[in-house]
């Protein structure tokens, strides 16, 4: 009989993997499929054209409005506040300094 490798666990999707499929064949099949012919023009209205400077605009401000979070965040990072590991890894070097002190002092004491 030969043997599954890694096929313990694994060998059945996740249960969120299951819901995410299940939710994709919901929305599948409860959107309104769009109309083949697009809808008539009206003949006054004509299409606009873009100024490239317009759009520039809109994107920045798009890209703004969307990253102003990720900038938040970058900088909540940069900035060092001084945390309770600080602190007790600075009083360990201190006291791993004076332990190596005492040790020299030590030797020297029995060396004489």
């Amino acid at each position: 009989m030969p043997k599954k490798l890694f096929l313990g666990k694994q060998s059945r999707p996740n249960l969120w993997v299951q819901g995410v499929f299940l939710i994709l064949v919901i929305c599948a099949f409860t959107t309104p499929v769009a109309a083949a012919t697009p809808a008539p023009i009206a003949p006054e209205i004509k299409a606009a054209t873009v100024d490239r400077q317009m759009l520039e605009e809109v994107v920045n401000k798009a890209l703004e409005r969307q990253l102003s979070p990720v900038k938040e965040m970058l900088t909540e990072l940069t900035i060092h506040r001084t945390s309770l590991t600080d602190i007790l890894g600075g009083i360990g070097y201190i006291l791993g300094i004076f332990g190596v002190w005492a040790y020299c002092l030590s030797r020297r004491k029995k060396d004489s």
